[in-house]
């Protein structure tokens, strides 16, 4: 089968910055089909990584860059404005580019005879046209319209109080209106899963939690630290920068209150001004984009999760069970993981609690490392890339054996 995956930036494999999940699930596809990229791309140095990662090789038989989209013209933004659209449509700002875009979806999906398209996150569907009639899913990773609730809870002002339920009224319309125009919805997590059903009686959904690459994040643990704690991810994500905030500010000092010598590494790109100047703080480090992640991971004595926001399920904490290391989360961290409190993870939402179960980690050594083998064993069985990538090929067949049963009632 030919396969279009159009994704709104050049996919990360699991050397680059960003979440694996596309290209990982294009990678298990590919060996069973032909996958055709048509994606965005934010830089050509990631082009330019993608191309030369050997984790790429024979994964796409085509790339297709689109282009960004051109300034908006006064009449546009106004039109846009009016209609309360997202920041990444372009419909209304941007009518004649976003025209362009889905005529060269069309004639992509003609010269390649693609059979069904495949969407990565919700900018992407407003350019996939159902008079096509070629078979279309949607892979969501993350329903924004929870994600957009728990924001809500948490800011306080009235203007972004404001701001955000503006955001969720649209975000409830976009995602209540996949199910009417894409076969199926894919997220992450059940929690997601469950808010798009609530949205839409038409849904059909599924679940296809995240996976991790297991040779890639192995472990190697005589190159631990003393003392020393870790927390990943592209630090320019809002819920990511949230929970830098608050692990230095609220947590890190309970911490040092009984370890003087711990050190709080925030490791991940695109760092906000914020997070940069938690570096000022003695004992905290922030050192931006990283060639590679893991013998940061590798060097820690404890992973932290502090997420306070956002949702779907987190790589970092795959990542760094991977990995081998003992890990302290909030509830959040862990929507749609089957781990379990005290056995491959400690949770904790206070901020006393958290660093409680943190020092307690740094002091004993066996339950850390009982921690850490717990969570390998789990990730090892359940969460391997090759597992997700054959529950979307079955989800994929599906999708097909029932378009072809209506065609054939048609007839």
């Amino acid at each position: 089968m030919k396969i279009l995956v159009l994704a709104p930036n050049i996919p990360a494999t699991s050397r680059m910055p960003g979440s694996p999940r596309v290209f990982s699930l294009s990678r298990e596809l590919s060996r069973t089909h032909e996958i055709v990229l048509a994606s965005f791309c934010s830089s050509q140095d990631r082009y330019h990584a993608l191309s030369s990662d050997p984790a790429n090789q024979n994964v796409f038989k085509r790339v297709e860059l689109l282009p960004d989209p051109p300034p908006p013209g006064w009449c546009g933004q106004q039109w846009h404005r009016m209609q309360l659209a997202m920041h990444f449509e372009t419909r209304y700002r941007q009518a004649e580019y976003y025209r362009s875009i889905r005529d060269r979806i069309r004639t992509l999906c003609a010269q390649e005879h693609i059979e069904l398209i495949h969407a990565d996150l919700l900018t992407t569907t407003q350019y996939v046209d159902e008079e096509m009639n070629i078979p279309a899913i949607v892979d969501l990773h993350d329903s924004m319209t929870h994600a957009c609730r728990r924001r809500l809870i948490l800011k306080h002002s009235w203007n972004t109080r404001v701001h955000e339920f503006l955001c969720l009224t649209r975000f409830r319309w976009l995602e209540g209106s996949l199910g009417g125009r894409f076969d199926l919805i894919i997220t992450n997590s059940t929690v997601d899963e469950g808010v798009i059903k609530g949205l839409s009686r038409k849904a059909n959904t599924l679940t296809i939690t995240n996976g991790v690459d297991m040779e890639y994040f192995s472990p190697d643990p005589s190159v631990e630290e003393e003392d020393k704690i870790v927390f990943t991810g592209v630090m320019g994500f809002g819920p990511n920068e949230d929970a830098a905030l608050h692990f230095v500010h609220d947590i890190f000092p309970l911490v040092k209150d009984k370890r003087p010598q711990a050190q709080f590494w925030i490791v991940g790109s695109q760092p906000s001004e914020r997070v940069k100047d938690l570096s000022r703080i003695s004992g905290v480090y922030v050192t931006g984009q990283v060639d590679d992640v893991r013998p940061y991971v590798r060097s820690a004595k404890v992973f932290v999760c502090p997420l306070r926001m956002g949702s779907g399920v987190k790589n970092k904490i795959l990542a760094a069970m991977a990995m081998q290391k003992a890990t302290v989360a909030t509830s959040i961290s862990l929507d749609g993981l089957n781990f379990s409190n005290n056995r491959e993870v400690l949770l904790a939402d206070e901020p006393q609690d958290f660093a409680d179960k943190v020092v307690h980690l740094l002091t004993d050594e066996k339950e850390a490392r009982q921690l850490g083998a717990n969570g390998l064993v789990r990730v090892q069985h359940q969460y391997s890339w090759s597992a997700r990538g054959k529950e979307l090929e079955t989800a994929i067949q599906s999708v097909m054996a029932s378009r072809n049963g209506r065609a054939h009632q048609l007839r």
